[in-house]
């Protein structure tokens, strides 16, 4: 999932994201430093999510090996389950409970993603007095507090619709700016300063991110999200195309960026509590790297030139390497070199390739694109397939757009032939 990587890897989106939105930054300078200041937020916040992402995704893929790939279990059946059958003794009894450990670390870790996420966007808002309410926020996003509904004249808990990634980034904004004016408008003297920022600051912090999710963020959040699964689900498998259609989209536009990202979290719930597969999102990480890399090498076969400049030629190779890493930023140097081109067609190839997939029957469960989640993936060679039919179609387009461009003398290129 290009729910992913390194931070050295994802400095580079912000430029990629400006690429995408070129046409329309015609907006006054504020406004444009306003959006920059948030992107910028933002991107910190993910950035410090990653390693949660990346070892949460490890840990996990370790008891899903075991159970589907190394013991065959049936996939309708469980770690817990595959336990309590009675079937497995010895070694293998031993090993699904090892399998049951990495299941349950692994999905901890995933769910410190969210919180982690709120806490480091709210702390690059307005520093670690933030840093508290952030997380505090981003938890009650992943898991709101009860609230008291009158059954049958009994005053019971019931736990709400959780707003996910949208409350958890509503939030976080909300924190970080709220402590940010708190704390410059707050005055006190020297001898009150150590109450003011261990004390003062963080309990009101703290109140505030509770009013705000339990009567706004988290019934909004909660709506839409709920909104949006009923839709979904009710659609059966039309909407399962048209789910796959925009998640690839999403997904593809802005190679590990913050739309990426986004599309990342609201997909993430849906996989997890099994009810429609991140198939397209998979598939739609490694689609731009290996369609541009692909290009790379078969261009003068194509259209009988070169039509990249030299330095394109071995970054298209490392490119396809990194996306069977699950990498999608190998693309990037493509998506800034001519963004008019390899960004409409690495999205068109993620469309294709993704929905091809899908219709084709290809099922993916576990959030990760890399070569080492494949076993776990029902009809793979489908799924495969999807993702060599949209490369080519990416490959194609960029080719014979490049290609044209040439021809009318509009871009020049160096291929040092």
């Amino acid at each position: 999932m290009a729910i992913k990587r390194r931070e050295a890897i994802t400095q580079g989106n912000p430029e990629v994201n400006k690429a995408v939105n070129k046409s329309q930054n015609t907006s006054s300078n504020d406004k444009g430093g306003l959006m920059k200041e948030l992107q910028k937020h933002m991107m910190t916040g993910i950035s410090n999510m990653i390693p949660f992402l990346i070892m949460g995704g490890l840990i996990l893929a370790f008891s899903q090996l075991v159970l589907y790939v190394f013991l065959k279990v049936d996939p309708s059946i469980g770690v817990l389950d595959a336990i309590n059958s009675g079937v497995f003794t010895g070694f293998n009894l031993n090993l699904l409970k090892a399998a049951y450990l990495t299941e349950s670390f692994g999905g901890t870790l995933f769910g410190f993603a969210i919180p982690m996420f709120a806490a480091f966007t709210a702390n690059s808002i307005a520093g670690k007095l933030a840093f508290p309410a952030g997380f505090i926020g981003g938890l009650i996003a992943t898991k709101p507090t009860a609230i008291l509904n009158l059954i049958e004249g009994i005053w019971t808990p019931e736990s709400p619709v959780a707003s996910g990634f949208i409350g958890a980034f509503i939030i976080a904004f909300v924190a970080g700016y709220s402590i940010k004016w708190l704390n410059k408008n707050i005055k006190m003297s020297q001898n009150w300063l150590a109450f003011k920022t261990t004390f003062l600051i963080p309990i009101l912090g703290a109140l505030i991110v509770m009013i705000g999710m339990r009567y706004i963020v988290t019934p909004i959040g909660g709506f839409i999200n709920h909104l949006m699964r009923e839709v979904l689900m009710s659609a059966g498998k039309s909407g399962e195309i048209v789910y796959a259609v925009v998640l690839s989209l999403t997904t593809a536009i802005d190679l590990g960026g913050p739309i990426n990202k986004a599309a990342g979290f609201v997909a993430l719930p849906l996989t997890t509590d099994r009810l429609l597969p991140i198939t397209a999102r998979c598939i739609a990480i490694v689609i731009p790297s290996i369609g541009l890399g692909l290009a790379t090498i078969i261009d003068k076969y194509i259209v009988g030139r070169r039509v990249f400049d030299k330095q394109f030629y071995p970054q298209g190779k490392t490119a396809i390497f990194l996306a069977f890493m699950g990498i999608s930023e190998g693309a990037i140097p493509f998506a800034l070199e001519r963004p008019k081109i390899a960004i409409p067609s690495y999205m068109i190839g993620a469309v294709v390739g993704s929905t091809s997939a899908v219709l084709m029957g290809a099922v993916q469960w576990f959030p990760e694109s890399a070569v080492w989640v494949w076993p776990l993936i029902t009809r793979f060679p489908t799924y495969l397939l999807g993702i060599l039919i949209g490369s080519v179609v990416t490959a194609l387009l960029v080719i014979f757009l490049r290609n044209s461009e040439i021809k009318k003398g509009v871009l020049k290129v160096d291929s040092n032939e």
